[in-house]
């Protein structure tokens, strides 16, 4: 439950005594005070004695959504949430947590079409709307469900049992609420379960986990204890408690006794000399701590101010006795929501639980390789059956990489978090997908059983699939690669669109719809493409002027970067293709003479969008001077009139003409390269360009690229690189 995130309210709460018959504001009020207090738990009676009595609004319902769901009852949030999101006044966070509840009971479809309308809500008015994936993401995570073999074990308890840790190679820690004390038995107000207290339990030969005990000493209190993590050689633990030390509370200032991190140390057999982390702070929690196999790093979860929401997962380094300021992973492995439970294998990997990355619903537990200097590497969904769609976390791994245990809240346990032992019979590996629909434009409906081809850009067929019942197709995909998926069907023309996967890391699943037109009118298609890196461009808008009519059309591409617009038959266009701080591009098109067809835009023009640099000198190719001469040769020219025809598509930008020579020039050159870049100027104002966006500046000698200044012995290919022709943006006009 998500109760392992938040931290437990310790404070007594009396019951209102009177009640008013019929009115369900008194018992609004109570549970109101619960919830404020995290005692949610405790708020659900009264918030559905209220409903009983006609205080089904939505104040209630949300609340009553949110206590269920804070306490993993998934099943009954679902139903308070259902009603939430009737509501003509809900909030976009209403359908995110409503399309969570679905996933956390399985309910994949209905998720993903729920997680969709929230995308669309927060998403609105963007050139791109975001798919969620849920149902492509609970296939991918499920195919490899042969990778584990899982079984509870033997010590878990009809309470909740979770929060495993290494004490040594024969034993296991981990927190329990089991009833060990006689006497009055004392609750938490969060989820009205005994508190959690630090046990040990003996690993057998088989992985199962026997003789559960509680840890000898004067780590567990009155209030709650773990999870933990032990030294390497077991001599000293870090486990989480309330903020209790010396036998005081400290609470917050707004009364929340929160999560902090204690050291104890093993004297005869008994934990104690306890000791506070440095980082402790009463206004915000810190817990789950893990230690490094080399000691050196402890990581922990908080929810300091500065992070990246939710609860984020931090590191500090070992100072020479002391640990150094705390530093958060970072975005790659924390979202705005929750990442818990860390570990670090003894390869350094990290393991941890979120319920931010895509997962199977509730926490799911990743892995990410370590990366030294550079961080971690993108996480990997460790996939079922380990992950469900309930909460999975806790996750550790023996040396070997073979055997370990987490926990979880899934149903067929024997209490409410359970333990459950694991072998690993394959290494993880990360797989990325290809989703999408096949869509028939003329009918607005999805595509049934079409085959549809993922090609490599040279043509080649790297794979194909078939498109389910719901028009949808998946295919394999690899890392930093370009890709063009087809589809035929009868009376419309080949569908298209493209894929680029340099950032499918992070993405794991990448959306692509192919839209079937009918084969009839004249289209015009085409891709753009980034100029000297990988990848189709999205956000590009293509406009299309008919130069009869001066009617203009316009499309903004997706992340694919296609172009696919219908133009008249017997027409002239001219096509603007543009992004901001990129070189936009122009060519005509003719229809004149055609009926039908698909114009290719690319066989007529790359469509290669290359980035406006602003102050950096690019230099001319084609530009040669004859001695001491100010003339353009003819190569020049045709140099410049491919320029003056990228000024004036660019309209916007302004750029400084520079002439440079090399050091064996003494004759004044900077008075000769003045003259020479006003001949440039002097050019290509007579092709269009305006005069207030063009400057000439002659360099002589002053800015030298290289060792060759006056006197210097160098080679003709040295003094070539000093004697050049550049352009300089020096400005844009937005």
């Amino acid at each position: 439950m998500l109760n392992r995130i938040v931290i437990a309210v310790l404070l007594a709460h009396s019951a209102m005594c009177l009640m008013g018959q019929g009115n369900a504001d008194p018992y609004v009020n109570e549970a109101d005070r619960y919830y404020a207090q995290m005692a949610y738990a405790r708020a659900i009676p009264p918030y559905t004695t209220a409903t009983e009595l006609g205080a089904v609004n939505e104040h209630v319902t949300k609340r009553l959504a949110e206590c269920h769901m804070r306490l993993g009852q998934t099943e009954e949030a679902e139903k308070w949430y259902a009603m939430v999101v009737k509501f003509l006044n809900r909030e976009p966070a209403d359908l995110f947590n409503y399309a969570e509840a679905l996933k956390s009971n399985g309910k994949y479809q209905l998720a993903e079409e729920w997680m969709d309308r929230y995308l669309a809500e927060v998403e609105k008015g963007e050139a791109m709307l975001h798919r969620s994936n849920i149902s492509g993401f609970a296939r991918k995570f499920s195919a490899d469900l042969d990778r584990f073999v899982i079984r509870n074990v033997s010590a878990n308890s009809v309470y909740s049992d979770f929060g495993t840790a290494w004490a040594d190679e024969n034993h296991v820690l981990f927190s329990s609420a089991r009833k060990v004390a006689v006497g009055i038995e004392r609750r938490a107000s969060y989820n009205n379960q005994p508190f959690l207290d630090l046990f040990v339990a003996d690993v057998t030969p088989s992985g199962d986990l026997v003789n559960a005990r509680e840890l000898e000493g004067d780590v567990n209190t009155k209030l709650h204890e773990g999870p933990a993590t032990a030294s390497a050689n077991g001599d000293v633990i870090w486990f989480t408690r309330n903020e209790l030390f010396n036998g005081r509370a400290k609470k917050s200032a707004s009364g929340i006794l929160r999560l902090g991190i204690y050291k104890a140390h093993n004297v005869y057999g008994k934990w104690g000399n306890i000791e506070q982390f440095l980082y402790n702070n009463s206004e915000t929690s810190v817990g789950h701590p893990a230690i490094s196999p080399d000691g050196k790093r402890l990581f922990f979860v908080s929810d300091m101010p500065g992070g990246h929401g939710g609860s984020d997962i931090y590191v500090c380094k070992e100072m020479g006795g002391s640990w150094g300021e705390p530093e958060n992973l970072g975005p790659t492995v924390n979202t705005p929501h929750n990442e818990v439970f860390p570990f670090i294998g003894a390869d350094n990997t990290l393991y941890f639980a979120s319920n931010g990355h895509p997962g199977l619903g509730g926490l799911d537990i990743f892995a990410a390789n370590y990366r030294g200097m550079d961080g971690y590497a993108a996480p990997v969904n460790v996939g079922a059956p380990v992950n469900g769609p309930k909460d999975d976390f806790a996750f550790i791994i023996d040396r070997d990489r073979k055997k370990g245990f987490f926990s979880s809240n899934r149903p067929g346990g024997i209490g409410d978090d359970d333990i459950y032992a694991f072998e690993m019979l394959g290494d993880l590996e990360q797989r990325f997908l290809c989703t999408g629909r096949v869509i028939d434009d003329e009918t607005e409906s999805p595509v049934v059983d079409i085959e549809v081809k993922l090609l490599d850009m040279e043509g080649r067929v790297v794979t194909t699939a078939r498109t389910d019942a719901s028009g949808e197709y998946n295919v394999p995909v690899d890392k930093g690669k370009e890709y063009v998926l087809k589809a035929e069907m009868k009376g419309r023309y080949m569908g298209e669109t493209h894929v680029s996967t340099e950032d499918i890391a992070e993405q794991q699943i990448i959306t692509r719809d192919i839209h079937m037109i009918p084969d009839a009118g004249i289209w015009i298609r085409g891709t753009a493409h980034y100029q000297e890196k990988i990848g189709f461009v999205p956000g590009v808008t293509a406009t299309v002027v008919n130069m009869s009519s001066f009617f203009t059309e316009s499309q903004i591409t997706g992340e694919g970067g296609d172009i696919n617009m219908r133009l008249q038959s017997n027409e002239e266009f001219e096509l603007l293709v543009e992004k901001p701080r990129y070189y936009s591009i122009s060519m005509p098109i003719s229809t004149m003479g055609m009926k039908n067809g698909i114009i290719l835009l690319n066989d007529l023009r790359p469509l290669e969008l290359e980035p406006i640099l602003l102050g950096t000198p690019i230099p001319f190719k084609q530009i040669r001077w004859a001695k001491d001469g100010n003339e353009l040769d003819q190569s020049a020219k045709i140099e410049l009139d491919q320029f003056a025809e990228r000024l004036n598509t660019n309209p916007l930008i302004k750029v400084e003409i520079g002439v440079h020579s090399d050091a064996r020039d003494t004759n004044d050159p900077a008075k000769r390269d003045q003259k020479r870049a006003a001949a440039i100027v002097s050019y290509l104002m007579k092709k269009g360009v305006k005069k207030d966006r063009l400057t000439e500046q002659g360099y002589g000698i002053s800015r030298l690229k290289n060792h060759c200044a006056p006197g210097v012995q160098c080679t003709e290919a040295e003094h070539a690189e000093n004697r050049r022709v550049e352009f300089t943006v020096t400005d844009i006009f937005e």
